[in-house]
């Protein structure tokens, strides 16, 4: 146990053996006096008859002593008395084990049930256990001592082994219950620790609600009482447009004071300084004035208000203030819960000495789970966020607390939702109370004193004071706050003329609109008002209308109240943030409740702000502000991210074109070159065509010959032949036949040559790059194409080419066309950079190189400058002519190299020539 423990340990033993252990003992002696004379006495008659009489005599000794312990000890020392008991007991016990046998006899069986009994019945701790049981075993043990008769030692040992067990079982069983009645203790003292702390805690709290409620009342008289005086226009005449928020501040600050007071009503009934003052009082008086208040704003709602059995009620001793109030907010609740077309209806009888009473309405009804709970302060039949009705959840309470003040009762029934409610009451007739002459006196002495001060008055020429309202003229009054009340809840509930759509914005008004979503009209014309000097502003009164309004027409901002019905603010939030019309809407939620898990759950829903009541006017229009700004910069940026969208298509499809007419260009530079290259083997098969035909007739003139010859005479066709041979001249047929075959072959060779350089200009022109990408491209075989297109160039050019291909390498992932494309607009600039001269020499390698295949093309001619080498690679950049070239030939090339995953760099010196470095990923890179 630490040192924080011991004191409590300490506390809890002063308890245990100042309250616990009297008693516990007290019902020990008496379990052992009844054990004795009703079981014990009998066994020893039956065992032992030939002791019974001493054993009675010890019992009934031992008895008498017990019963003094019982009467006169045990309350003063309760420890001592606990020992005593034991060995009392013990005594006994071993004189009579003493008796009968010594050791060897069965009565040392009392000794255990005597240690293990007031361990388990009194409060004991491990060491009075230990102690009451070493001294019982040290007994036994001395019985030899005492005792002449025979005994086996095996027998004693046993003996003395089963009551020290049973000892030691007893100290552990007082040792465990010790700590389980410390720890139910400890416990205990906590609870009870708790429940002062609560209690104390409870009364400061009722303190301070009251002392805040009177000091709230301060202020909010200096804001009533100013304007009232605004508005009779006792200060200065009001202009008409203020007028309506005057009338709402004024509404509004009455509710807040009927609030304060019911607040303040609570306080003093949890302190129970809430003092009913009985006097005879009509009831039907009280209730029809109510209903003739009431009566304007029900009809307004289209709602019937009835009354019936008020006539024959007799007069009921009561507060009436008290009733008042029960009575504003039963019927208050009646009409704000009651749908147009249903009715409220208060009806009275007389049930015995009481009066039995009931508000019943045809409104939206209560569950049954929740008619016990809904006289529960602060609670709500409906205490979501879209809840359509407002309320604090204490007025019934507050009518509750009334009734039962008066010792009447109340109850709520209902048959379930949407069958209406009906709140009973019962009031007794009471008796006035002593107060009440005294009262009576006062006031005589009041109107006396009134009587003088008005012919006072009347003697100076003066206008005399007006009588003070009494309550009952009090109550004849409309109740402006109930009526304000319910006219709230009426426009809440009451269907928009013009639900979802968008007034038609002024002439010329190009400002931003602001739609404003809140169920409470004077908060909604507040927030319309000051909006709309800076806005143009439409509003909804609950979530849904707000939603339909988005979708009807989105405006620039959503200003949105939290709790609202229909539809919540956080749950409009979501449904415009999940819209794909309608997510770019900023969303500025306004609320009462500041409570942060509320605004992280409106953030994380998409809402853009969050002001909490009251805000400061400036503050709520500087982040409508900056969120409409910033909504209209969006917007502006969208709209020239879709222009620069549309401008870059515009530009890609130009690009293909310059490409395309690139690709042409470059065709048609080759156009002579390739000429040259069809044109010679065409004119060497067109002359061998023309030496065919020639032998071709020959052969046809000896085969005219051959054959008006005799075949019969073989002699005479030799010499016939030889004959036409001189005659002729014509060759040989033999020799025919070979020139014939060496023709053919010339026009066999300038046909392949022509084949081939066709194959190599289809292979360089393949349209549609992006189709064409894929996998196992040879780049030699592009490269050889390509330069046999331009070898007429290169030789018109006067420069020698050298050309190395490393052996074995790799295929690449490529559009074949477009890497041609590229090896021609780099050989066609290295044979350009030349200018004519005789020893140009252009150098052209392939190799592998980091698992790259790398093309280099090197040329020997004046280089670039160091100011144009960052440029060379730019679109429509050329160090040409104007006829020389249009500059996106090297860009194209840039951008063909970096499509393919690959690059293309210049390594140039003026003076020095030019390398151009071409590096494309082989197809186990790009794997």
């Amino acid at each position: 146990m630490d040192n924080l423990g011991r004191p409590r340990y300490h506390a809890y033993r002063e308890h245990v053996e100042g309250d616990l252990l009297a008693p516990a003992l007290r019902n020990a002696i008496l379990i052992f006096f009844l054990l004795q004379t009703f079981v014990f006495v009998p066994a020893d008659w039956l065992l032992h008859p030939e002791h019974f009489s001493s054993f009675l005599g010890f019992r009934l000794g031992l008895n008498v002593l017990l019963w003094g312990i019982y009467s006169w000890t045990a309350e003063r020392w309760p420890v001592m008395s606990v020992a005593a008991v034991c060995g009392l007991g013990s005594l006994l016990f071993l004189t009579m084990v003493v008796q009968t046998g010594g050791v060897e006899s069965g009565y040392y069986v009392g000794m255990i049930l005597l240690v293990v009994g007031m361990g388990v019945i009194t409060p004991m701790d491990a060491r009075q256990s230990a102690a009451i049981g070493a001294m019982m075993f040290a007994g036994y043990a001395a019985v030899p001592l005492f005792s002449a008769a025979p005994f086996t030692w095996h027998v004693f040992g046993e003996n003395l082994f089963f009551l020290g067990a049973a000892c030691a079982e007893a100290c552990w069983a007082a040792m465990h219950m010790d700590r389980m009645r410390f720890a139910d203790y400890c416990q205990k003292r906590q609870l009870e620790e708790a429940r002062d702390e609560l209690a104390q805690l409870d009364r400061a709290k009722s303190r301070f609600s009251a002392n805040v409620h009177h000091e709230l009342r301060t202020p909010l008289t200096l804001i009533l009482a100013p304007l009232d005086a605004l508005r009779s226009g006792e200060i200065g005449s009001v202009p008409p447009a203020m007028q309506d928020t005057l009338n709402m501040m004024q509404a509004n600050g009455r509710r807040l004071h009927r609030m304060i007071n019911n607040l303040l009503d609570f306080a003093k009934l949890e302190n129970e300084q809430y003092t009913l003052v009985r006097r005879p009082l009509e009831l039907g008086s009280l209730v029809g004035d109510l209903l003739a208040s009431a009566r304007p704003l029900a009809d307004q709602k289209g709602v019937q208000l009835e009354m019936d059995g008020f006539d024959d009620l007799p007069a009921i001793n009561a507060d009436a203030e008290a009733l008042d109030k029960v009575f504003v907010n039963l019927v208050g609740n009646a009409l704000k819960f009651t749908e147009p077309g249903g009715g409220v209806r208060l009806s009275a009888r007389m049930v015995g000495e009481e009066v039995a009473l009931a508000v019943a309405d045809t409104g939206v009804g209560v569950p049954p789970a929740k008619l016990e709970t809904i006289f529960d302060r602060f609670a709500q039949v409906d205490d979501s966020a879209t809840r359509r009705h407002e309320g604090t959840g204490i007025g019934l309470a507050l009518a509750k607390d009334m009734v039962e003040l008066h010792g009447g009762r109340i109850r709520a029934a209902s048959a379930g939702e949407g069958c209406g409610t009906t709140i009973h009451l019962t009031l007794p007739i009471g008796e006035p109370d002593a107060l009440l002459e005294e009262e009576a006196l006062c006031d005589e002495q009041g109107q006396v004193h009134r009587l003088g001060a008005s012919l006072a008055a009347l003697a100076e020429g003066a206008q005399p004071e007006s009588e003070p309202e009494t309550q009952a003229s009090a109550r004849t009054r409309p109740l402006p706050e109930m009526n304000h009340t319910v006219g709230r809840w009426a426009d809440r509930t009451a269907p928009s003329p013009a639900e979802g759509e968008a007034a038609p914005p002024a002439s010329g008004d190009r400002r931003a609109e602001v739609l404003i979503a809140e169920d409470n009209p004077d908060m909604r014309s507040l927030l319309e008002m000051l909006v709309g000097k800076e806005f143009r502003v439409r509003t909804a009164k609950n979530g849904r209308e707000a939603l339909e309004a988005i979708q009807a027409s989105p405006p620039d901002l959503l200003l949105s109240d939290v709790m609202m019905p229909e539809l919540s603010g956080t749950e409009l939030c979501k449904a415009v943030k999940q819209g794909d019309e309608t997510r770019g809407i900023p969303v500025v939620l306004v609320t009462s409740k500041a409570e942060r898990e509320m605004k992280i759950e409106g953030l994380e829903l998409g809402a853009d702000d969050y002001v909490t009541k009251p805000f400061h006017p400036r503050e709520l229009l500087a982040r409508i502000r900056a969120l409409v700004r910033v909504t209209s910069l969006q917007r502006e940026l969208a709209d020239r991210n879709e222009a620069l969208e549309g401008a870059l298509g515009e530009l890609k499809q130009a690009e293909v074109q310059l490409v395309r007419s690139e690709r042409l260009a470059a065709v048609g530079e080759l156009a002579a070159g390739l000429a040259h290259e069809v044109n010679n083997p065409v004119n060497f098969a067109l002359n061998a065509v023309r030496a065919m035909e020639a032998t071709v007739k020959d052969l046809g003139n000896l085969a005219e010959a051959i054959a008006d010859m005799d075949p019969s005479d073989p002699q005479g066709l030799v010499r016939r032949l030889e004959a036409y041979q001189r005659e002729s001249g014509a060759q040989e047929a033999r020799d025919l036949a070979d020139n014939l075959m060496e023709l053919a072959q010339i026009v066999g060779e300038g046909l392949k040559r022509t084949s081939s350089l066709v194959g190599d200009l289809r292979e360089f022109a393949r349209p549609g790059r992006d189709s064409q990408m894929r996998a196992g491209v040879d780049l030699e075989a592009g490269l050889r194409s390509t330069l046999t297109l331009v070898g007429h160039a290169i030789s018109a050019a006067n420069a020698q080419l050298e050309i190395h291909v490393e052996p074995g390498l790799p295929k690449v992932k490529a559009d074949p066309a477009a890497l041609n494309q590229v090896f021609l607009n780099l050989l066609k600039n290295a044979v350009e950079a030349q200018g004519g001269r005789r020893d140009a020499s252009i150098r052209v390698e392939l190799a592998r190189d980091d698992g790259d295949v790398v093309a280099r093309v090197a040329d020997d001619g004046p280089g670039i400058s160091a100011q144009a080498l960052p440029q060379v690679f730019e679109p429509f950049y050329t160090t040409k002519d104007a006829d020389g070239g249009t500059g996106l030939g090297l860009s194209i090339s840039h951008r063909i190299a970096a499509d393919h995953g690959g690059t293309l760099t210049v390594e140039s010196e003026e003076g020095q020539g030019a390398v151009f470095t071409l590096r494309i990923p082989s197809s186990e890179e790009i794997a």
